[in-house]
């Protein structure tokens, strides 16, 4: 009993050390505002603040760093450029114009960190998109350089939180986008259709595209129409977008359109495909039970013509061995 007892006491124990530790390792941080942006001119200056939200109820220590970072491929996650082997590009590049008043903090439980900096944009700087972010890294723990972002609204719970900066140095501005594809499938048998777009950024700028894609029938009548979720393309690289359109049932041939406009001159972009929507297998099942039906309907109609036959013919039978009856009678009377 006594050896029953130190058992357990051990396996409490355990689990309790395991569940501090576990707490230490999932310390709660929260950013705020996950992104800004600001606009400012050649040499100019200005204040920001970002906030960092101890949620759990121990301190929590670490470094504040602004660090350069690029988007590549078509999912739009950033890559912090810190130890990278990714080169920082000087024509986006930012994080030398921030200035912050230290690089160490602790935070205390359930408080607030607010962090003042400042921006200055150099005279000589070029109009278009910098891009910087700002973190706060728990000291310990070594997390590499590549990040998903936090989209607005959104918290995360990481030894290093992360929000984002987009600086825009005014003046003129390239804004240009092409649509690499658009896509859906040639053939669906139900709806609604997958559509994909991906949008290029060959511009000096981030841009937000504003779309919709719209539904016609083979008759030109629109059947529905959707709008594309709005997400930031940031310069040289694309972005995915993806979205169903129309109801279930559909038949024939569909024309899918889509049209967005982005930048500070509303440029629009446009393109459309087309696609034929087939029930095979619904189409197949129904003939599949009217030909069983018609089947059922021809045997049964041959099985009452049959016995309408074999009835006609007992009856002939009867008929005739009446008539040879009243013959037969009728010679016995006539004979009398």
């Amino acid at each position: 009993m006594k050896k029953l007892i130190f058992l357990l006491s051990c396996l409490l124990l355990c689990l309790f050390s395991y569940s501090e530790v576990n707490a230490q390792e999932s310390l709660p941080l929260v950013v705020a505002p996950a992104r800004q942006q600001t606009a400012l001119d050649a040499g100019g200056k200005e204040s920001l603040i970002i906030k960092f939200f101890n949620e759990s109820n121990v301190p929590i220590s670490g470094i504040i760093k602004a660090v350069d970072f690029i988007v590549q491929g078509n999912d739009g996650k950033p890559i912090l450029l810190e130890n990278s082997n990714i080169p920082v590009t000087s024509r986006y590049s930012a994080s030398t114009w921030i200035k912050l008043p230290y690089e160490r903090a602790t935070i205390p439980p359930g408080t607030v960190l607010k962090v003042q900096f400042d921006v200055s944009v150099p005279k000589d700087a070029l109009p278009g998109g910098r891009y910087v972010a700002i973190y706060f890294e728990q000291t310990g723990y070594d997390l590499g350089t590549t990040i998903t972002t936090l989209q607005q609204g959104e918290s995360s719970v990481s030894p290093r939180i992360v929000g984002l900066l987009n600086i825009k140095v005014n003046g003129p501005v390239t804004e240009k986008a092409s649509i690499l594809k658009f896509t859906a499938p040639l053939f669906s048998e139900f709806g609604p259709i997958t559509t994909t777009v991906e949008i290029y950024n060959s511009g000096n700028y981030h841009i937000t595209p504003k779309g919709k894609i719209s539904l016609f029938d083979s008759l030109g009548r629109k059947i529905n129409e959707v709008s594309l979720e709005e997400k930031n393309i940031f310069p040289e690289s694309s972005r995915i977008f993806e979205t169903t359109i129309g109801p279930k049932l559909l038949f024939g041939k569909f024309k899918l359109a889509f049209s967005a406009s982005y930048g500070e001159a509303n440029q629009v972009i446009a393109a459309a495909t087309y696609v034929w929507v087939f029930p095979v297998r619904l189409i197949l099942a129904i003939v599949l039970g009217i030909g069983i039906i018609v089947l059922l309907i021809v045997t049964i109609w041959k099985l009452l013509k049959g016995r309408q036959k074999k009835l006609e013919t007992v009856l002939e039978k009867e008929i005739s061995e009446i008539e040879e009856l009243k013959e037969k009678y009728r010679d016995v009377v006539s004979k009398k």
